[in-house]
Formats: structure tokens, sequence, C-alpha cells
């Protein structure tokens, strides 16, 4: 009789056969699903941050790049925020995951190939609606236009630079084309990322971080000098080796650097080497 009663209407169905609900619906959002992918250095550097000695903290951050996200007009379930270093903090916060890269990985390829493969992973998978990024590697373009072209919607992080996009693509354009691929630009003020990253008492006690514009001219004045420096023959040669690089030959990469360290007396962030390059490269092939 049991089993005939489950043929019944609905109104004659015994109430005993509607207690029982699948548990696997009680846990569903109506907000879209949303991570992110977070590259340390570029978030050190974004925070103003970048060569200082305060403790990096992660325990707020989630909330912080979601809240992020909800100004952006994009309100969403937040899974988990991926953190990609080259240091193990040791720390463990709920809802993140650390990706450890080589040390020695001073050009990036390890880390953009890590998150590249990881937002392959999580567009194939297919469970992800949103992906917040932070990087500033134009080498991620195709890996994010693939992820939008499967359904992903990817956003990057960014400071105010961001807010002014003609001047950008002047001063930093790899950077500005990265940002141009998303399909939108989450942009936070550089003080208040700094102040989820770390305790106000030790944000404090760091010196002030030089001007932008103070820090181009210095970089491009490394470059002028030494391109000056340069007989005609190698000018010529590097002219011809360039269109094959992404970036300046490795003798000529290891020169500007030290370079640089001498003129900023410290050593060159992952951004300011990147910065040192992108101006060789302008001046080599105007």
């Amino acid at each position: 009789m049991a089993l005939r009663s489950l043929y019944l209407p609905t109104a004659a169905r015994p109430l005993y056969l509607f207690t029982y609900r699948s548990t696997a619906t009680v846990h569903t959002s109506a907000f879209p699903r949303a991570l992110a992918l977070m590259d340390a250095r570029y978030l050190r550097w974004l925070a103003r941050l970048d060569g200082a000695a305060a403790t990096i903290t992660r325990d707020r951050l989630n909330d912080t790049f979601q809240n992020a996200l909800a100004r952006a007009g994009l309100r969403a379930h937040w899974l988990r925020t991926y953190w990609y270093t080259d240091v193990d903090d040791q720390a463990v916060v709920d809802d993140q995951c650390l990706r450890l890269v080589p040390a020695a990985d001073d050009d990036g390829h390890a880390l953009v190939r890590q998150m590249a493969s990881d937002l392959q992973t999580l567009a194939a998978a297919g469970r992800i609606d949103i992906v917040l990024m932070a990087s500033d590697d134009d080498r991620l373009s195709a890996p994010i236009e693939a992820a939008k072209m499967a359904g992903l919607t990817v956003c990057l992080l960014a400071d105010e630079r961001a807010e002014s996009m003609p001047r950008l693509m002047q001063q930093d354009p790899s950077w500005a084309r990265l940002l141009r691929e998303a399909d939108r630009r989450v942009v936070m003020r550089s003080s208040d990322l700094a102040q989820a990253m770390g305790p106000e008492s030790e944000l404090g006690s760091q010196p002030a971080a030089p001007r932008d514009e103070d820090q181009e001219a210095a970089l491009q004045g490394v470059v002028n000098a030494w391109w000056e420096t340069l007989p005609d023959e190698e000018r010529a040669s590097l002219r011809e080796e360039l269109p094959a690089l992404r970036g300046v030959p490795p003798e000529v990469d290891r020169e500007l650097l030290l370079r640089g360290k001498n003129a900023l007396h410290r050593s060159l962030n992952f951004h300011e080497k990147r910065a040192l390059r992108e101006h060789a490269r302008r001046v080599a092939m105007p």
C-alpha cells in the first residue's frame, strides 16, 4: 500500500512522504559562486608594501575581496582564495589555499604557469561563475580569454591608476593591456588594501612610498643612461634581436637591474623590474 501511495495525486499522499528533503539543496545560494587567484608579490606592490618589513596577514582578505566585488556590482557567494607566493607564512586561514612557487622565479614564469593551469581547471569544471585575479603579467591574457570563452566572468584587481586607462597605457602598457582583457576592473585604493593586509601599528611605521612619477622618472633615467653608453653596433644588434623576445636579453637585463639597484639604493621589486624592461624596449624600438 505504501508503494502504491507514491503514485497518488499530491493531495492524497500521506504527510510523512513529504518530510524528507535532500540535503544537497539546503546549502545552495542565489548568488553566483566566486573565488580569487592572488599573486602575493603583486598585492604587496599594489598596497605599497613591496619591500617593506610589515607582516602580511591574510585573515581579512576573503571579506575584503567579496566586498570589493559587491562594490563593482557583483554580489557573490565567496568560495575561497588561492594565495600564490614564494614564502610560506605558516598561516592557516579558513577558505584559503597556499600555492608555493619557486623563490628564484624572478621572471614570474612559474607563477604564471600555475595560475593559468588553475584558471583552466576552474573553467573546465564549470562550478565557478566569477574569478577575481590579482596580477599584472600580460602572459595571462590568453588564459583569461580562454576562461571567458568558457563562460567565466574574469575580474582583475587594480588600484586607482586603473581609473585613468589612457595614462596607464603610457606608463605601463603591458599592465594596461591585461586590465583591458578583464570583464571588470575591481578598483581598490592602495591604503584600503594595505589596511586589510596588515596591522595598522606596523603599517604606520613604514616609510612613505615614493611617488609613482618620481619612480618612473628614475627608471627612465637609468635606461637612458644605459642606452647612451651603448656603441652603435650594439644598438643595431639589439634592435634586430628584441622583436623576437618578450623582454630583453639576459646580459642586458643583468646590467639594467644593477644600474637600477644603484640608482634607487635598494633592490628593485617585481613591478619595477618589469617597468625597467619595458622602458628599455621602448628606447631601443621607438
